[in-house]
């Protein structure tokens, strides 16, 4: 028993001194391993979201509806083309809009009482 102690005990010193500093391991004081710094990155932050109005269409009672929605800044000059019109629940009617530049997408929903809801 006192033989497993002393080499579990002799263990942890290696141990230890292997995890010290070369300062605290009795080395050259102040010595630092050399390390791969990375380079700085310069990132360029993206325009917020620009709020815009969008002419909605009914394509049953063909009413239109103006609704205002944000987009990402690239896409604010850019007119939406209306990929989709399918039925939604309680009789609403879901239309998405997708902007071919960036390629952002909405979802307008109309519902059978005329309120707009954007997605």
């Amino acid at each position: 028993m006192k033989r497993f102690l002393a080499i579990f005990a002799a263990a942890l010193i290696v141990v230890g001194t292997a995890m010290m500093s070369p300062a605290q391991a009795g080395g050259v004081a102040g010595y630092c391993a050399p390390t791969c710094a990375p380079e700085p990155v310069c990132c360029v932050k993206p325009a917020p979201p620009v709020k815009v109005t969008l002419c909605v269409k009914d394509p049953v009672t063909c009413c239109t509806y103006a609704v205002d929605l944000c987009v990402p800044a690239e896409c604010a000059c850019e007119e939406p083309c209306l990929v989709s019109c399918r039925p939604g629940i309680f009789g609403r009617k879901v239309l998405t809009y997708k902007w071919p530049c960036c390629g952002h997408c909405v979802e307008v929903v109309i519902t059978k009482h005329g309120k707009t809801i954007v997605r």
